[in-house]
């Protein structure tokens, strides 16, 4: 993920956090909080001068965030929920007039409130109180499962990754190329939790325009060395660079901190930047093999929704089977456009064809959404 990458919006070992949020933008009469009936409920509003209460009080547990935009300012369009500068929650690309919501469980402590774009300061959500912190052996399953999924995925990445590395230090780039889309495939596939190590994911996966002219490396920076500059010269360094972050990436998922409802916030994350942000194009601006991107965050959105389809059943098994079925429409939709070797540029799109595919991944997002603040309360009833 590459929004702004000082925002970490997933930060495992961050204290008091518990679970992420699960996050649907709409219209206020959307039954978006369905499951979470149980969570406290705050309501905000986004105006010019800041968010509407600055602070907040909330018991130690399942926490609701309703959020309505006023503000006329395109600048304004989320809440922020902070533990220190790490992002737990939010609202994302708000419209005035739009709303949304949002669910963590948090720990008792003190957490920011910040409505950015805005004129006024940041508040205070104070939480209190005891929360249940342990896991049934379905839950501690759920885990389990997504945890073996991450280290097969990182394993694979490395070994997509040195390869790869190993031709553009030679110089190779017509290898280089032919490597690039099969190492980019598994880390598009566990991105939210990669994003959670700190300067990890910035040094892998940052584009240009989300880390400063010294800091751009990775994984687009080669990119952009073999498709727009076609040299490689210097890139030697950022190549064996690259390497050495996807090895420590891989020691790391094996000890993470792992929540039930950060995995089915994951599920649902992975489809939000494809549809608010990769859709454009701009993840893979130089090469254009975005669809292959597409294809690994759906499949990494579906690796983790299965991981914790069991906590929804018995109560929610119809939801379940809705979002079954809509990830196979989904992957459908990428099927016209599939090549025996990937898929065709992403420029041979037109826009009838983007809006067609993001139609798709929203209407899976949506049903996603009511997922985590399910998980919630499962997780800790």
């Amino acid at each position: 993920m590459h929004r702004n990458l000082v925002r970490t919006l997933f930060c495992l070992g961050a204290v008091g956090l518990l679970a992420v949020f699960a996050t649907a933008c709409g219209s206020s009469d959307d039954d978006t909080t369905s499951g979470s009936s149980d969570a406290e409920l705050l309501s905000f509003t986004l105006t010019d001068t800041g968010c509407d209460p600055v602070d907040a009080e909330a018991p130690a547990g399942p926490i609701t965030f309703e959020v309505e935009n006023t503000s006329s300012n395109p600048d304004v369009h989320e809440l922020e929920v902070l533990d220190g500068e790490t992002v737990l929650g939010e609202t994302p690309d708000l419209s005035e007039g739009d709303s949304g919501t949002f669910t963590l469980t948090l720990e008792a402590g003190e957490y920011t409130l910040l409505c950015p774009g805005t004129d006024g300061d940041s508040g205070t959500l104070t939480v209190s109180g005891e929360l249940n912190t342990e896991s049934s052996p379905e839950v501690e399953e759920a885990v389990a499962t997504y945890r073996e999924y991450l280290e097969e995925n990182t394993a694979e990445l490395v070994e997509a990754t040195e390869p790869f590395v190993a031709a553009v230090v030679a110089g190779d780039i017509a290898e280089a190329k032919n490597l690039y889309p099969a190492a980019r495939i598994p880390y598009e596939r566990i991105e939210p939790v990669a994003e959670s190590f700190g300067s990890l994911d910035p040094r892998i996966d940052a584009r240009e325009n989300d880390v400063p002219a010294s800091e751009f490396e990775g994984f687009h920076r080669l990119e952009k060395a073999l498709w727009e500059e076609e040299s490689l010269k210097g890139m030697a360094p950022v190549a064996e660079q690259l390497l050495a972050d996807v090895e420590e990436l891989a020691e790391k998922v094996k000890t993470v901190e792992l929540q039930a409802v950060q995995i089915a916030n994951g599920a649902n994350e992975l489809l939000g930047e494809v549809s608010a942000s990769k859709i454009t194009g701009e993840e893979e601006r130089y090469s254009h093999i975005d669809l292959v991107d597409f294809e690994a965050n759906v499949e990494g959105s579906e690796a983790a929704f299965e991981a914790v389809k069991p906590l929804l059943e018995p109560d929610n098994a119809d939801l379940a089977g809705e979002i079954e079925a809509d990830f196979k429409m989904v992957f459908n939709s990428l099927e016209p456009y599939r090549t025996e070797d990937g898929f065709v540029p992403y420029t041979d799109l037109s826009k009838a064809d983007t809006k067609k595919l993001a139609v798709g991944i929203d209407t899976l997002a949506e049903k996603l959404s009511l997922v985590p603040a399910a998980i919630a309360q499962a997780e800790h009833e």
